[in-house]
């Protein structure tokens, strides 16, 4: 009985908040629907220096996903206001770049950074910005 909660939980979520945008592997694209989140990750890095990292979050029913388990470097296109923004599914040194969403395994959340804005921001304990 919590399944189909479940299952039916995750369709209203996807019907209520679920934006279309392009999953693309390779020369492959296919259109699915996500709900957007985000996430954020601190750790510290081998000369002790902390790096934060801000992920844009998309979160798609497993039975959408159209290559089996996101990998790192599929690309997810998302129209906003207009204008086609690109995302890489990546993550920082050892967090992987998606993990389930809920305890039934119908949900992945999916890890990206913006790949076509050209600048990467780095931000230092102090919180200024370094331009990488």
């Amino acid at each position: 009985m919590l399944a189909s909660g479940a299952s039916w939980l995750a369709g209203q979520l996807k019907t209520a908040a679920g934006s279309t945008v392009v999953y693309v592997r390779g020369n492959h694209a296919v259109e699915v629907t996500a709900t957007i989140g985000s996430s954020a990750f601190e750790a510290a890095n081998q000369s002790g220096v902390v790096e934060r990292w801000e992920s844009r979050d998309f979160l798609i029913a497993t039975s959408d996903l159209p290559f089996g388990d996101p990998v790192q470097g599929d690309k997810i296109v998302e129209q906003i206001n207009g204008v086609s923004v690109t995302y890489a599914v990546s993550t920082p040194r050892g967090v992987p770049p998606w993990h389930y969403a809920d305890g039934f395994r119908l949900i992945v959340r999916v890890h990206t950074t913006q790949s076509d804005s050209g600048v990467t921001y780095i931000a230092t304990e102090g919180g200024d910005l370094l331009i990488a």
